[in-house]
C-alpha cells in the first residue's frame, strides 16, 4: 500500500490547487513557494501516470481524471482533520466561531446546520449575524462569509459562488404570463433593497428596458426583509436566487418572471490568514462550506 500511496504532501497542493484555481494561492495556504507547488504536482502526476491539470489554459483546469479523483482525496484529509480532533483534541475543542449576513445565516446555513452537525457531529458551530461587513478581527473571529466584490485586505478571500438575481412576489401578486411581464413588473409595486449595488433599474436596463421614472416603494436595509414584506403581498422584492429558495419550497413566494440577472457581488470566505493556519475543526467547517456551495453551483 505504502507503494501506491502518494506522499501526503504532493496530496496536499494537489487538493488545494484544484480548490483555490492556481498555484500561487495554493502556496500562500501551504506556506511553501509556488514552484514547490508545480514540482509536487508533476510529481504527483508522474507517480499516478496521469495528468491532473489541463495546462493549456490560461487558467487552472482540471482533467476529467483530475476532477474524478479530487472529491476523494479532499473528503480524505477532511477525515483526518475530524479524526485527529476527535482523537487527541477532545478537552481542547473550540467552537468554530463564523459571522455571515443576517440574510445568509437564516435562509442558508441554518437549513444546513442539521447536515453538517451529522456529518460532523464533534465539531460545534457558533454563528454570530451582521448587517454589513466589517473588518475582520482574527482575536474575536475567525471565519467570515462576506457579499461582495472580493476586494478587501483584511484577511485571505477565497471565492464561494455568484447567486443570480430573481424578482419574487406572492402568488396573488403573479403576473399575466400571457402577456408583456416586463412591462407589468415596471408599472407593478416593487420593494427596494437600501444599500445594493443590483437595483431594479440596473435589472431593467440589463434586460434592455427603461425603467422610467417612479416613486420609490418600501424600503428596507436587508434583503430578509424584502423576502418577508413581499410575502405578505405588499410587493415584489428583488433578490438572491438562494435566498428566495425556501421561500419558493413552501409556496410563499413565486418568480414574477422567469427572468434573472447575474450579481455584481459574489459570496466569499474570508479568514485572518492562509486557512492552513486555522485550526482543524475551522478547516473542515471551511472545507465543507466549499463543498456544499459547489454543489449549489453545479444544480447538485
Amino acid at each position: 500500500m505504502s507503494q501506491i500511496l502518494p506522499p501526503l504532501n504532493w496530496l496536499r497542493s494537489f487538493e488545494a490547487s484544484a480548490r483555490l484555481g492556481n498555484f500561487t494561492r495554493a502556496a500562500e495556504e501551504l506556506l511553501i513557494t509556488p514552484a514547490a507547488v508545480s514540482y509536487q504536482i508533476r510529481s504527483l502526476e508522474e507517480h499516478l501516470g496521469y495528468t491532473l491539470f489541463d495546462r493549456s489554459h490560461r487558467s487552472l483546469e482540471l482533467t476529467r481524471l483530475g476532477q474524478t479523483y479530487l472529491p476523494s482525496v479532499a473528503k480524505a484529509f477532511s477525515d483526518l482533520s475530524i479524526a485527529t480532533v476527535s482523537v487527541f483534541g477532545q478537552r481542547d475543542i473550540k467552537p468554530v466561531r463564523f459571522r455571515c449576513l443576517n440574510s445568509f445565516g437564516q435562509l442558508w446555513m441554518i437549513p444546513r446546520w442539521r447536515q453538517f452537525q451529522t456529518l460532523h457531529p464533534d465539531v460545534p458551530l457558533q454563528m454570530i449575524s451582521a448587517s454589513w461587513a466589517e473588518t475582520l478581527n482574527p482575536d474575536q473571529l475567525g471565519i467570515d462569509i462576506r457579499f461582495g466584490d472580493g476586494s478587501w485586505r483584511d484577511g485571505a478571500v477565497d471565492f464561494l459562488f455568484n447567486d443570480p438575481i430573481v424578482p419574487v412576489c406572492h402568488p396573488d401578486l403573479a403576473l399575466d404570463p400571457n402577456g408583456d411581464v416586463l412591462s407589468q413588473l415596471i408599472e407593478a409595486p416593487r420593494l427596494d433593497i437600501m444599500g445594493v449595488i443590483d437595483t431594479w433599474e440596473s435589472f431593467f436596463r440589463n434586460l434592455d428596458r427603461d425603467p422610467g421614472v417612479r416613486t420609490p416603494g418600501l424600503q428596507v436595509d436587508q434583503t430578509l426583509s424584502a423576502l418577508e414584506l413581499s410575502a405578505q403581498g405588499l410587493g415584489h422584492a428583488l433578490v438572491l436566487e438562494s435566498l428566495a429558495q425556501p421561500y419558493f419550497d413552501t409556496g410563499r413566494l413565486i418568480r414574477s418572471s422567469d427572468h434573472r440577472i447575474t450579481s455584481r457581488h459574489s459570496h466569499y470566505l474570508v479568514t485572518p490568514g492562509p486557512r492552513r493556519g486555522l485550526a482543524p475543526e475551522a478547516q473542515v467547517f471551511c472545507d465543507w462550506l466549499k463543498r456544499e456551495t459547489a454543489t449549489q453551483v453545479s444544480g447538485g
